[in-house]
């Protein structure tokens, strides 16, 4: 797939790894998944845990890829038929104080660093044929037109590190 094929790459991890100030830092243009979810009528109800439900399905069916190359900022990108995918990870201690200064509850911050020390989005990716990136480097990943770089045995395993 060559770089002016590509028109939108989902940038996803779990929520304070990190997506949106690397989506900053690349320069390029950004869409938020959740803006993009509200403009088409795919989220639900603010719940307690201050999170709105998306449906990701009808977003899906609804997906319209942008104009021009588009970073898509969300942690459930990998859900719409984005054209690659660059997973942001951080490490679980890291992401638990990230996640504690942005106020969430004990259990929220507990849930997802679990998820991330689990592998995050990688779990949902095992059989996703797209290209995907995770680790330095997205610049020129992205610049090299996204070609085929981290498989789910590749990708970083906080369970195996001390």
């Amino acid at each position: 797939m060559a770089v002016r094929e590509l028109r939108s790459i989902g940038v996803i991890g779990t929520p304070g790894c990190g997506k949106t100030t690397l989506c900053q830092n690349l320069g390029m243009p950004v869409a938020s998944l959740r803006d993009i979810a509200e403009e088409n009528q795919c989220l639900g109800d603010v719940e307690a845990d201050g999170a709105a439900p998306m449906d990701v399905e009808k977003l899906a069916e609804l997906w319209q890829h942008p104009e021009v190359l588009t970073l898509i900022d969300g942690h459930l990108a990998h859900h719409v038929p984005v054209d690659a995918l660059v997973v942001v990870r951080c490490h679980p201690d890291e992401l638990r104080k990230r996640l504690m200064q942005r106020g969430y509850s004990a259990e929220k911050v507990q849930a997802n660093v679990e998820v991330e020390m689990m592998g995050g989005p990688w779990n949902e990716l095992i059989e996703d044929p797209r290209p995907i990136f995770e680790g330095e480097g997205v610049s020129e990943w992205i610049e090299a037109g996204c070609p085929p770089h981290t498989t789910p045995d590749s990708a970083i395993d906080w369970l195996s590190q001390p």
